[in-house]
């Protein structure tokens, strides 16, 4: 098995495609990097409370729009809640450093996901188009250790790619802030919604750490659909769209109980970092197991349809 999983890396690796949308990743984390130092507002020990008291009147000027979405309301609420914790107990936020910018970049993790979908929709659809397939299949291997294979090796493949957002993120702003502190702590809020003081790196590994299952989950899609529909344009073109259409539905989600059962509503894993589950009653093991329950469905689909396929070529 172990034989067959390098066997598939190497298709993997093998492809430029595979190599630009790497140095595209890095590309997209270095801009993402330059323009948080850009937008950085980096204030020194005696004007911290000015610029607290700015964000203040900000934050509450923002509630005061009455469009503004359920979630984002929820965020400006949030914001303006730690804000006037720190000017009541007189703590500054820390300085710039490499862990906090991380936290910043949840936005890259759909550009994981996307990528990792390109790649993923060819794993068994490129075959067939190849018209590889028959060569595969005559070999002394099972259809089951053929078709996880190459899911073990697109799985690894998307492991690769937020690894490499993360260290990629965290070199680009180690060269502005320096290495950072492994102790710094900052304010979150917990899940009663209480203000209490974390540390920040741990919060980097639970956001980055926790992501691999939405990650997995749409790379499970992708995957599936390529084994059943055997065409990389349909599997890329349906995990997209329904990856798109799914971000409005964390929006819907909160006003239709219902959807909170969807992968769609649970792919996002920072919003449980910063307190702002869909609907109160989430909680980020809940959204982990409606994860597996969906990839571990996707995955049988995937076995069943493949192993009794007629691939006669």
């Amino acid at each position: 098995m172990s034989g067959l999983v390098a066997n598939e890396s190497m298709k993997i690796y093998s492809r430029k495609l595979t190599w630009v949308l790497l140095l595209l990743l890095v590309a997209i984390t270095i801009g993402a990097s330059i323009m948080g130092k850009i937008n950085s507002t980096n204030t020194n020990a005696e004007d911290w409370r000015a610029e607290t008291t700015r964000l203040v009147r900000q934050y509450e000027e923002r509630l005061k729009i009455t469009e503004l979405s359920p979630v984002l309301r929820a965020d400006a609420e949030n914001k303006l809640k730690i804000a006037k914790y720190r000017l009541d107990n007189n703590i500054p936020a820390p300085l710039s450093n490499p862990w906090s910018a991380l936290l910043t970049f949840s936005g890259l993790v759909e550009m994981v996901m996307i990528f990792a979908i390109v790649i993923a929709a060819d794993m068994v659809a490129g075959e067939y188009t190849a018209g590889t397939m028959k060569l595969l299949l005559i070999r002394p291997h099972s259809r089951t250790k053929i078709l996880f294979s190459k899911y073990i090796a697109v799985s690894l493949f998307a492991f690769v790619m937020l690894a490499l957002l993360v260290v990629c993120g965290y070199a680009t702003n180690a060269l502005f802030y320096g290495a950072g502190d492994i102790h710094t702590t900052d304010l979150f809020l917990n899940r009663q919604g209480q203000i209490v003081q974390q540390n920040v790196l741990m919060q980097v590994i639970k956001m980055y750490g926790l992501s691999i299952f939405p990650v997995m989950g749409y790379v499970t899609l992708a995957f599936a659909v390529s084994t059943i529909l055997r065409n990389s344009a349909l599997a890329v073109g349906i995990s997209l769209f329904i990856m798109i259409a799914g971000n409005s539905m964390i929006e819907a989600t909160a006003k239709m109980e219902g959807l909170k059962y969807l992968p769609f509503a649970n792919s996002d894993i920072s919003l449980y970092i910063f307190h702002l589950p869909a609907r109160p009653e989430m909680t980020l093991g809940f959204s982990v197991s409606v994860l597996l329950v969906y990839i571990f469905a996707l995955t049988f689909i995937s076995w069943a349809v493949f192993k009794k396929r007629d691939v006669s070529i």
